[in-house]
C-alpha cells in the first residue's frame, strides 16, 4: 500500500500550546488540513460506516472491565467510561490504539482524496509522536510553548467552557505523553507560541 502520508506535514502540540489555533490559521491560508481527533470521533459514531464494526470491537475487548455500558442509549460512545479505563494502562491503551488506528488510517486516506491540487496538506495529530506517525509523513510542525504557560492556558481554557481542569490534572494528561521540550528536539519545524 503506498503510504498516503507521504506529503503531508504533521502539525502536533500539547494541550494549550496552541495547535488547534494555528491549524485554523493554515486553513484560513488555503491549507488543507485534516484532524485526527476529528476522524478519531467519526468513525465511532453511529454515522459512521465504521461503527459497527468497531463497536463490536470495542465492547469485546473493554467490556469485562465495566459494569456499565461502553455505549450511551443514543449509540455514541461513552468516552469518559473509556477514558477511566484505558488511563493509566500501557495495555489497553495499546489494544484499543490496534483496534481504532487500521481504521483512522483509512478514512484518512479517504479524506486526503478531497484535498485540491497543489494544497499544502497537514494532518493534526496532538500524539504524532507517540504514535510514531513522523517516520511517515513529510516533516514535522510543532507549536511550542513552555510547559507552565499551556497548563496555565488549559486550565483557563477549561473555565471559559464551564469545566474545571485541575492543574494536577492538567500536569498528569501532559505526564502521559512525551514532553513538549523533547517533541521540541524532535520536529522539523518549530512555531513559538509562547
Amino acid at each position: 500500500m503506498e503510504n498516503p502520508y507521504a506529503q503531508v506535514y504533521g502539525l502536533t502540540g500539547v494541550m494549550g500550546s496552541g495547535k488547534s489555533t494555528v491549524a485554523q490559521l493554515l486553513r484560513e491560508q488555503g491549507a488543507f488540513v485534516l484532524d485526527a481527533d476529528e476522524i478519531a470521533r467519526f468513525v465511532i459514531d453511529p454515522a459512521s460506516p465504521w461503527y459497527s464494526q468497531l463497536k463490536a470491537k470495542v465492547i469485546a475487548a473493554f467490556g469485562a472491565f465495566t459494569g456499565e455500558p461502553l455505549f450511551q442509549n443514543d449509540g455514541q460512545l461513552n468516552r469518559q467510561l473509556m477514558a477511566s479505563i484505558t488511563f493509566g494502562h500501557a495495555d489497553r491503551v495499546k489494544l484499543l490504539n490496534n483496534i481504532m488506528h487500521p481504521v483512522i488510517q483509512r478514512e484518512f486516506a479517504s479524506r486526503l482524496l478531497r484535498a485540491g491540487e497543489g494544497q499544502l496538506l497537514f494532518y493534526d495529530v496532538p500524539l504524532l509522536f507517540e504514535g510514531g506517525l513522523e517516520k511517515k509523513l513529510k516533516q514535522t510542525v510543532l507549536v511550542y510553548a513552555p510547559e507552565e504557560v499551556c497548563i496555565a492556558r488549559a486550565i483557563a481554557r477549561s473555565k471559559e467552557k464551564g469545566a474545571e481542569l485541575s492543574e494536577a490534572d492538567a500536569r498528569a494528561r501532559l505526564q502521559s505523553q512525551i514532553s513538549i521540550e523533547k517533541k521540541r528536539e524532535l520536529a522539523d519545524y518549530i512555531i513559538d507560541n509562547s
